[in-house]
């Protein structure tokens, strides 16, 4: 009986290891989904600034009535 009480344990102990594992995996997996985030924010926000100064601006007088 000691035996199984022995293998219980080692298999106790290697979930928990696991399941840190798994836990330190997502903490950096969410770091890194927040940083390539931000970075698109980034991106997204570059994009718009250089499509906003390609649009050639119209004149007030140029402008068709409303």
């Amino acid at each position: 009986m000691p035996h199984q009480n022995r293998r219980g344990r080692l298999q106790g102990q290697e979930l928990i290891t696991l399941a840190q594992k798994l836990a330190r995996d997502a903490e950096r997996h969410a770091i890194l989904s927040a940083s390539l985030a931000t970075q698109a924010d980034r991106l997204m926000i570059a994009g718009l600034r250089l499509l906003d100064r390609a649009t050639p601006r119209r004149a007030a007088s140029d402008r068709a009535p409303m």
